[in-house]
């Protein structure tokens, strides 16, 4: 047994030399960030953000540039514990007390028991056929399990590439359709809305709006615990000294890999293995942001110009949107692909589908990683059956939880899961933002701490997503109702 270290309640950590990532290559720098790229540009980008240009005008969308700068700040900073540990921040949390880790594996459930994004993208794919939404949503969940369990060895690799194939279609199309129908006013007016700091209108403040800003806020890029459950996928990748801990894989194709209830750290006052930590840390912020940030960023762009497009050709929209009637949004948007080519119109739904699928497919996944880790460190028995069977049993609960919310929610619309989602996200990711700043500032050794402009930021999150969710619940009691 080497040196250990004891950091807050739980095993040591076992001293080990950190990985070298060698030189910083476009190759590493495109990793863990690019599934939660994909994973991140989703419904917010493509429906809700839309939804809020056609009603409010463009200069909404600085409130988007907030938001991302906030996400960008936490993606640089939620995985120093991983690359220091190869441990989630979700085991972070256990180390500072076993309440934290129980307080986001409750919250995890009640929050994803809502299939907002395969349901809205159902949704869409139903109102192209004339058909009924609630049977595409339910096969296409069916489906994510079945790939899933059919994986190869690593599920990881398929994950990602599943993911990465379907964000670089949704990408193009945007663009090669917001360019055929964006005017240089368009475009202009959306690079200006980036920047329009301070706009705001009574509209924005009722009770039927302000949730769903709030909410779309949050949702710009990855929400709820999708960059917590980044530093599961940053473990998969080798990230730091996520080299030496095991991985999941495949329930046919693979086998179990024997867990550890602790991970590891390296020598702090070695300047070589600092040397090596520094290439990493500029791994990382590369990775948040080219790979999250200016992804997020053009996508949002680029839908925006549809948006406004769409606001022009269909002006019924607006009174519809306005009126409660949510998913007339999807129809608006695809009449700036119509304004193209009548051929084209299908094809908007069918990337709204395929958003959708590829964000529940994504979350399906994390979730399951995420759950199946904190089932392993809080039921000591739970280690025997292993984390790949863990994985796998709350692979097929999510699904079914997934197949009978859809049932239940069936009467108000797959655009209420979706708002119920986006409303309840802000309250994780307040709660995160308050785990890193202490995580970042008193756990991890004083020399790999993060700047104070991060503690900064992360501060300014964590007041803004905590006290505007606590606002719209209990000061006007606002709460989605579809």
């Amino acid at each position: 047994m080497g040196q250990e270290l004891k950091i807050g309640r739980g095993p040591p950590l076992e001293l080990r030399v950190l990985n070298d990532p060698g030189p910083v290559s476009i190759r590493k720098i495109l990793g863990p960030g690019l599934i939660l790229a994909a994973l991140g540009v989703g419904m917010g980008e493509t429906f809700m953000w839309p939804r809020l240009v056609i009603v409010f005008g463009p200069e909404i969308r600085w409130i988007a540039t907030v938001g991302l700068i906030i996400q960008t700040f936490v993606t640089a900073e939620i995985a120093r514990w991983t690359y220091f540990t190869g441990e989630s921040i979700f085991a972070a949390g256990r180390r500072i007390h076993p309440i934290i880790m129980w307080y986001f594996y409750i919250i995890a459930i009640l929050v994803y028991i809502w299939p907002g994004h395969v349901v809205t993208g159902s949704g869409a794919l139903g109102l192209l056929l004339g058909t009924d939404w609630v049977p595409i949503a339910i096969v296409s969940m069916i489906a994510i399990a079945v790939i899933l369990v059919l994986a190869p060895y690593q599920i990881y690799k398929t994950v990602k590439t599943i993911l990465l194939i379907a964000i670089s279609m949704m990408i193009a199309v945007s663009f090669i359709v917001a360019i055929l129908v964006g005017s240089p006013s368009h475009w202009a007016e959306a690079l200006y809305g980036t920047v329009a700091f301070g706009y705001w209108t009574d509209l924005m403040s009722s009770e039927t709006w302000l949730p769903l800003i709030v909410g779309a806020m949050a949702f710009i890029g990855p929400s709820g615990m999708q960059q917590m459950w980044y530093t599961l996928w940053a473990r998969e990748e080798n990230a730091g000294m996520s080299a030496y801990m095991p991985k999941i894989t495949g329930l046919i194709f693979g086998k179990e890999e024997a867990w550890r209830e602790a991970g590891f750290y390296f020598d702090v006052n070695s300047d070589e293995e600092i040397a090596k930590w520094k290439r990493w840390r500029r791994l990382n912020i590369y990775d948040a942001v080219i790979s999250f940030a200016l992804i997020t960023y053009f996508t949002t762009l680029f839908f925006t110009v549809l948006s406004m497009k769409a606001a022009e050709l269909s002006p019924a929209a607006l009174s519809a949107i306005k009126a409660g009637k949510t998913l007339v949004a999807i129809k608006a948007i695809a009449s700036a692909f119509t304004y193209v080519s009548p051929v084209l119109y299908p094809l908007w739904f069918i990337v709204m589908f395929l958003v959708g699928w590829k964000m529940s497919f994504g979350i399906f996944d994390a979730f399951a990683r995420g759950q199946a880790d904190m089932t392993f460190y809080l039921f000591k028995k739970a280690q025997k059956l292993g984390m790949r069977k863990w994985y796998y049993i709350w692979v097929a609960i999510v699904t079914g939880v997934g197949i009978i919310t859809t049932l239940a929610g069936a009467a108000k619309g797959p655009a209420f899961l979706l708002d119920v989602l986006a409303f309840m996200s802000p309250l994780i990711m307040g709660s995160y933002c308050l785990l890193l700043l202490y995580v970042n500032n008193k756990m991890v050794p004083k020399r790999i701490r993060m700047s104070w402009i991060s503690t900064i930021v992360l501060a300014g999150g964590a007041a803004f997503y905590l006290v505007s969710l606590f606002y719209c619940t209990f000061v006007i009691g606002a709460i989605p109702t579809g």
